[in-house]
């Protein structure tokens, strides 16, 4: 995927999803051909047990933020 969009741009369009910003036809197409809802799903939850795992304080913060 980073070899044919970049890696700025599949960060972008990444970071977009993530936060439900409004994307263009073509950044919406290219959201739907990589299954990017799906990438960001895998990811987020592989980050979110890497850090309740490594820095359990650190984790508790940031549900403490989310559920608030």
């Amino acid at each position: 995927m980073r070899r044919k969009h970049g890696s700025y741009e599949l960060y972008n369009l990444m970071e977009k999803c993530l936060i439900e910003v409004t994307l263009t036809v073509a950044e919406t197409k290219t959201a739907k051909e990589m299954d990017i809802e799906r990438l960001l799903i895998k990811e987020i939850k592989g980050l979110a047990m890497q850090l309740s795992r490594y820095k359990p304080a650190d984790w508790n913060k940031f549900l403490d933020v989310v559920i608030k």
